[in-house]
């Protein structure tokens, strides 16, 4: 999978979701999958992270257990003007291992994200027992990276370095719908009506209502059991479109203390128009 994921680095794309139209920011125990956003390193230069979410053994390692770096450097020569190093592809023998090896997973270790950028490649894994990765960097050397393991210094800083925020996770629900979409034939350029599913107490649904209807939502229907609204809005479904408005969304989400479920719209094609999009749960 991190392979699929790592081939679209530049792109920032998103395309191993499952097939339909959705977006949800819920997540749980069964619900582990890889995701990828930015961060920015301490020289300015983007910092690409594929990060594991929706693992709850993961996260409860992440925050008690060990935890080990595998850094791979390559050469300042075969790294571009980003910072980003050439010849990433290489290094997916080491994270197969990291993520299939027999003696790695006897020590109850899961790998929880790749970061890469500064002319260097780190593999993070986080583990129950002790693991020494030594003989597996000397047996598998890689052309053109040097790599080493170390124990991991500063917990919080891989935390807040690999753990998406709100709006980086809805962003890249986002990404995953628009997906499906173009899958279908269709590139979300077409305004259509798009409605848009939250929950919670009524005052404040009239609240987040409020605040979003200056941004063109209308409210379609009120839900109950539990109390909910879905707003609509017609609008394009495309990824410029949802970097504009998913900020908005989240930003009166989190004033009004609701929860954000997701959207869902029609497949306009060329061909034809279906209504068979589902909202995620």
């Amino acid at each position: 999978m991190i392979k699929k994921i790592a081939s679209l680095l530049f792109g920032l794309s998103s395309v191993w979701q499952p097939l339909g139209a959705e977006a949800s920011q819920a997540t749980s125990a069964n619900s582990d999958r890889w995701m990828i956003f930015e961060r920015v390193a301490s020289d300015g230069k983007p910092l690409v992270v594929i990060a594991r979410t929706g693992n709850a053994d993961a996260r409860r390692l992440l925050l008690n257990g060990r935890a080990t770096v595998v850094t791979c450097r390559t050469d300042p020569a075969n790294v571009n003007d980003r910072g980003m190093p050439g010849g990433t592809e290489r290094l997916y023998a080491i994270e197969d291992k990291l993520n299939d090896e027999p003696a790695v997973l006897a020590a109850g270790a899961i790998h929880v994200a790749s970061v890469t950028g500064q002319g260097q490649r780190r593999m993070f894994i986080v583990h129950r027992d002790p693991l020494d990765l030594s003989w597996l960097l000397r047996s598998d050397p890689i052309q053109g990276f040097s790599c080493d393991a170390s124990d991991v210094q500063d917990r919080q800083a891989l935390i807040q370095l690999i753990t998406p925020s709100l709006l980086e996770t809805q962003l890249n629900g986002d990404q995953s719908v628009i997906a499906s979409l173009q899958k279908h034939g269709d590139d979300g350029r077409a305004p259509r009506k798009t409605d848009f599913w939250f929950y919670g107490q009524r005052e404040s649904l009239e609240s987040l209502f409020g605040d979003l209807e200056v941004h063109g939502f209308s409210v379609d229907h009120w839900l109950s059991g539990p109390t909910g609204v879905v707003l609509s809005r017609k609008m394009p479904v495309d990824l410029e479109a949802f970097q504009e408005l998913t900020p908005v969304i989240v930003d009166a989400v989190e004033k009004s203390k609701v929860d954000y479920d997701g959207w869902e719209t029609m497949v306009v094609s060329q061909t034809s128009t279906s209504t068979d999009g589902r909202k995620g749960h």
